[in-house]
């Protein structure tokens, strides 16, 4: 087994299905949890509403952690925002307010109403068709990683996400040995493992959560389930 398929596989034995990406406003329904987590169903989101709630997520999540896009986001549901002609039919001082809680809120305002433009204008929602990726980079406040996540987790593109969990995991696991591109890395992972919407999503999610618990700036080694570690056999030597 490649190394990079054998670190897959040792995450979703130690932390099992993520259910990402989150829909909080189904949190508690049939096969989701209380947080709109959905492990091991892959064909969410289903609907139009569904996939601009994990646009908004991308966004509101920039810069803060998940608990308080998450707050921002149930404010939105309360006022009614779930659509982009929701969106832009609030005033920009009134959408900060609402989402104050996701921190660079007038930021991020202007963010939401720019991405709601472009899904109101092309109509991708619909899911047939999903969002081109330089349409999504020219919007004001989507870079990379959103607009991956977006295609992703909203339109099911096998897209893997590169973000500064993956970098630092892969480093620390001799994956890669000096600062590389994006494209680099995702061909490492295209070429170790099935291109497949499902897999990708489920490990960038893995590597979210093992991030969250071990391999953190400051690494916390113990009970760490990554066996072949260059940065734990440096640390341990």
């Amino acid at each position: 087994m490649k190394p990079l398929a054998a670190l897959y596989s040792s995450l979703l034995e130690e932390y099992g299905p993520q259910g990402w990406w989150p829909l909080p406003s189904h949190g508690g329904r049939r096969g989701f949890d209380a947080h709109g987590y959905h492990p091991g169903d892959f064909a969410q989101p289903r609907t139009a509403a569904g996939r601009f709630e994990i646009v908004l997520g991308a966004l509101l999540t920039q810069n803060t952690a998940w608990t308080n896009a998450e707050k921002a986001l149930a404010r939105l549901r309360e006022a009614g925002i779930e659509m982009p002609a929701d969106v832009l039919a609030v005033e920009t001082g009134r959408l900060a307010a609402i989402i104050r809680a996701s921190g660079y809120f007038n930021q991020k305002a202007r963010k939401l109403r720019a991405a709601a433009r472009i899904f109101l204008k092309k109509g991708s929602l619909s899911g047939r068709i999903p969002p081109d990726r330089e349409e999504l980079l020219s919007s004001w406040g989507i870079g990379p990683e959103t607009a991956d996540s977006i295609l992703l987790y909203a339109f099911r593109q096998p897209v893997f996400i590169i973000d500064a969990y993956t970098r630092r995991l892969f480093a620390r696991v001799g994956l890669i040995l000096s600062p590389v591109g994006d494209e680099i890395i995702r061909r490492l992972v295209h070429d170790a493992l099935s291109p497949r919407h499902e897999v990708f999503n489920e490990f960038h999610a893995l590597v979210v959560e093992h991030a969250k618990r071990h391999c953190r700036a400051r690494a916390l080694c113990a009970g760490c389930p990554v066996q072949r570690c260059a940065y734990r056999k440096r640390a341990a030597a």
